[in-house]
């Protein structure tokens, strides 16, 4: 550590009792005694006309500290102004304003949004900022599910902007990957856009289909893979516990009447408006499985609650004696049949699911009562 050189008493009697006795003359600081100097201002350097010093408050180097009472000093008011000493203020405010750190970075950070603006394509008229890769698969089943991409403007592109959504048209989209698949060892991420298989051109989730279980083995995909700054992908399923076989809009007096379930919002045909529910995420990989072959007929059960025209009533939390915390729970209200309860231990785990609904509800109101 730099320690300031010390003074001896007669230095210090040298510097202060000077200062101890002037007062500003002319009171051009609207100040009636000048501070005390400190030892270290003389070893520090002399700003004379105090363009370095605070707006009002006077430094060791400023004027008044400069010059003794016996200085010969004109008694005209000007000479002050005319050295300058009226500029202190004005000076300072332009020096302290035009230059700062929080301009310099307002600055920089504009000039980057050109570079992640989602509404400009690239030269193959996709968002720019994505990635295309491809990847060569050998096995019957890919093991992934597509819909459009206006079947998950809810639900995968939930943080996706219109214009985003609407330059994929109807592109197929990855909306779901089976464990152990082909797509998952390959690569091949939720949300990701097939564009070709053998350079044939997939314009649409039906010719997807179409053309994946007739091209035979080996074949090559090309997908486009969207930027992390252009979308977020949001999965609308979890693990969580229902309740759906009572009149009643509260939620069950005891822990031991809810059901635990694998819930997914629009499951296998990308409807929106429907609520899947499993025994467990393991059958639910099973039912995807299972309805990419034909006839699309499923060895698990599963119910499916239709949420058109619905409305979520009430969203909260429910203490019960042999739980450790609260379960936290919302309440959906349907036009036809029994409400639906769902809950989950954290807000965390519920929040997949209840945006996955909120934001299909909240899209349909906009929309009005018509068929999704």
């Amino acid at each position: 550590l730099a320690l300031a050189p010390t003074m001896s008493s007669s230095q210090e009697a040298a510097v202060v009792t000077p200062q101890a006795q002037v007062a500003n003359p002319f009171d051009i600081f609207a100040t009636a005694v000048a501070p005390a100097a400190q030892p270290v201002a003389q070893n520090a350097p002399v700003d004379p006309f105090g363009f370095g010093a605070a707006p009002h408050t006077p430094t060791q180097g400023s004027p008044v500290s400069a010059h003794s009472p016996t200085s010969s000093l004109p008694e005209d008011d000007d000479f002050w102004a005319q050295m300058g000493f009226g500029q202190i203020d004005h000076a300072a405010n332009v020096s302290t304003g035009s230059i700062t750190p929080t301009s310099d970075l307002s600055v920089s950070d504009t000039s980057f949004e050109p570079e992640v603006n989602p509404h400009s394509l690239d030269e193959r008229g996709l968002p720019l900022g994505g990635e295309y890769y491809k990847i060569r698969v050998t096995t019957p089943l890919l093991g992934a599910i597509f819909s459009s991409a206006g079947e998950v403007r809810n639900t995968l592109y939930k943080t996706a902007s219109f214009q985003f959504v609407e330059s994929l048209k109807n592109r197929p989209v990855v909306s779901f990957r089976i464990d152990g698949s082909a797509a998952e060892t390959s690569g091949v991420g939720i949300g990701d856009v097939l564009l070709n298989v053998n350079n044939i051109c997939i314009p649409d989730t039906d010719t997807a289909v179409k053309v994946l279980s007739e091209t035979p083995r080996p074949m090559t995909l090309e997908f486009y893979a969207p930027g992390d700054r252009q979308v977020h992908i949001c999965k609308t399923e979890g693990q969580c516990m229902v309740k759906y076989d009572a009149r009643e809009s509260m939620h069950p007096r005891t822990s031991r009447e809810w059901k635990p379930k694998y819930v997914v919002i629009g499951d296998l045909l990308g409807k929106p408006n429907v609520i899947y529910m499993y025994r467990s995420k393991a059958e639910y990989d099973i039912a995807v499985r299972e309805a990419q072959t034909s006839p699309r007929t499923l060895s698990v059960k599963v119910k499916q609650f239709d949420i058109t025209g619905a409305r979520i009533l009430k969203r909260g939390q429910v203490r019960y004696p042999n739980q450790c915390s609260p379960w936290y729970y919302f309440v959906i209200v349907r036009e036809f049949g029994l409400p639906i309860k769902i809950s989950a231990e954290s807000e965390e785990e519920l929040a997949p699911v209840y945006d996955g609904i909120a934001g299909y509800l909240a899209k349909s109101k906009k929309r009005g009562p018509s068929t999704p």
